[in-house]
């Protein structure tokens, strides 16, 4: 979780782009961005909440509000880029082959401003967010997700490890048939 934070609090502004699957460590990561860009067929979501434990850095609330998150946690299943934008986690949704250049775009504008301005506009918002709680928050249900890796459930699917990691993630995502096993939702 720490060094998620470390991300936040650099000066420089970090940009996330994302084609494709963002799951588990994957959102956490772009999450600790400052910005976030993904392809419309993105595929943005939390599997693990389905076999092994809750996210070690719990962003779902801050960003999707709490229907959304409880959704998302409770189902681990994924948004398009479409979605992750309307919910919050993301900031625009661009065709993937114009992902690239678009963020690149971005990317020439936010250097426009001097650095010493962008470390404190970056600030501002982080400290805003602090105040409401987020690194509370998180910190908060930390706890909860080593908790969930003693669990039963946990480790019967850390056995499955045995057959082999996509023999595993298969097991666990054919029951939702979305993943490697169908269609996302």
């Amino acid at each position: 979780l720490q060094d998620w934070f470390e991300m936040m609090d650099m000066a420089t502004p970090i940009i996330a782009q994302v084609h494709g699957y963002c799951l588990a460590g994957g959102t956490e990561l772009a999450t600790a961005c400052d910005l976030v860009y993904v392809a419309h067929d993105a595929q943005v979501g939390y599997p693990p909440v389905r076999s092994m434990s809750s996210p070690d850095m719990a962003w779902h609330v801050w960003l999707l509000g709490m229907r959304q998150a409880m959704e998302a946690m409770l189902t681990g299943d994924s948004m398009t880029g479409d979605e992750a934008v309307a919910a919050g986690f993301a900031n625009r949704a661009y065709p993937a082959d114009e992902l690239d250049a678009r963020v690149l775009e971005i990317a020439e504008r936010v250097a426009k401003v001097p650095p010493d301005l962008q470390a404190l506009n970056k600030r501002v918002v982080h400290r805003a967010m602090e105040a409401m709680g987020m690194r509370d928050g998180m910190r908060a249900t930390a706890d909860i997700n080593a908790i969930g890796f003693h669990q039963r459930s946990s480790r019967e699917y850390f056995a499955q490890f045995a057959k082999g990691v996509t023999v595993a993630l298969s097991e666990r995502d054919q029951a939702f048939g979305d993943y490697r096993e169908g269609t996302p939702t």
